[in-house]
Formats: structure tokens, sequence, C-alpha cells
């Protein structure tokens, strides 16, 4: 009996781990799709007003793009930690490079 309680302590604990790492996964998402859309309106409504001004002089343009590849680094940098983690957990190789990448 008392194996059985530890077995099933083992298992929720496990269960636990991988929630957290689904949820990390959701809220990196999150945040990257947050920031996708916010840059995306900013975009739209430059053009929609100011059809004339040149996008490559246009500072709400690079601040856009450059937040757009700030919130690609981050989202990736994050991906990186809850990969490592999983694998951890999971006791996979941290050596073995992923093929895809998650997000």
């Amino acid at each position: 009996m008392a194996e059985l309680k530890t077995e099933r302590i083992q298992q929720h604990r496990q269960q636990g781990l991988e929630n957290d790492f689904y949820c990390k996964c959701f809220e990196s998402f999150h945040q990257l799709v947050s920031t996708t859309m916010d840059a995306t309106q900013s975009l739209a409504l430059q053009y929609h007003f100011n059809r004339a001004n040149s996008p490559s002089g246009d500072p709400r343009l690079i601040r856009a793009i450059v937040s757009l590849r700030v919130a690609l680094d981050k989202s990736r940098a994050e991906e990186t930690s809850a990969e490592q983690e999983w694998k951890q957990q999971w006791k996979v190789s941290p050596v073995r490079q992923s093929s895809l990448r998650w997000l």
C-alpha cells in the first residue's frame, strides 16, 4: 500500500511539472502573439493615416520592427529554457539538439 502511495505521489509530481512546462510554453506564445498584434495594429494605423511616409525612415515602423525582434528573441530564449527543464524532468539528454523549434 505504501508503495502504491509513493508511486501516486511521484506521478502527481511529474504531472505538475509537465503542467508547468506547458503553462510556460503557453505564456510565451501568448506574449509573442500579443506583441505581434500590437505591432501589426501600429503598422496598419500608420499606413492608413499616412501612406506618403517612407517606411524606411519612419521611427514608428522601426520601433515596431525592433519590438517584434525583441519579442521573438525573448520567445526563443523562453522556449529553450522550457525545453531544457522538460528534458531534465524526463531525463532526456540535454546535449541532443532539437531538429525543430517548438514555437
